[in-house]
């Protein structure tokens, strides 16, 4: 009886130290799963079916989906315009910027982009801590009557410390047509 007992006692206690290995240690088949999981798949991702991709919607009338969004595209250098690829000038008889004033530099010259439903051109700030804007008044079949400002300076000047020149600077400022420019006349004026 007793060596039945030790048999069974013994029988048991292994059951219990299996049961207890296998809550612990993961299984051949676990541990595979945990390798790869850390490791980068070399297995290309799925391309998406067409429902999960969006189709892009055309442009109104040929518009662009976003014109004159991001930074204006002519800088200046220190040789005058800096104007990059894609952007042209408007020609000269095309701009009436004589109700500028004569300190704006480069005021006279304006660009077109994004197939001539962007115009850009320079106003004149009254600080270098202010800047400019310029705002679209109209546009008809002949004439597009655009005014450029200053834009006031915070009191006290910016809230990053640094020092406010008291010069007039010229700052790049764009404005979005709802037609290519084409043939229109540009019209330039200044306002407060």
């Amino acid at each position: 009886m007793r060596a039945l007992l030790t048999a069974a006692t013994a029988a048991l206690a292994l059951g219990v130290l299996a049961g207890c290995g296998t809550a612990s240690t993961p299984a051949a088949s676990d541990q595979s799963a945990t390798t790869t999981s850390e490791r980068p798949s070399k297995t290309p991702p799925e391309p998406p079916t067409p429902s999960d991709v969006a189709t892009p919607q055309p442009p109104e009338a040929g518009k662009p989906q976003n014109p004159s969004g991001g930074e204006p595209p002519v800088t200046i250098g220190p040789n005058g315009p800096v104007v990059p690829p894609g952007v042209t000038e408007v020609p000269s008889g095309q701009v009436d910027a004589t109700a500028l004033p004569q300190y704006i530099e480069f005021g006279n010259k304006v660009w077109q982009f994004d197939d001539g439903f962007s115009l850009q051109m320079f106003a004149g700030a009254s600080s270098g801590c202010s800047g400019a804007e310029a705002v679209l008044l109209d546009q008809s079949a002949d004439a597009v009557k655009i005014v450029v400002r200053p834009l006031d300076q915070p009191q006290g000047g910016r809230p990053d410390d640094s020092v406010c020149t008291q010069v007039m600077t010229p700052v790049p400022v764009t404005v979005a047509l709802d037609q290519p420019l084409r043939d229109r006349k540009v019209l330039l004026s200044a306002g407060r």
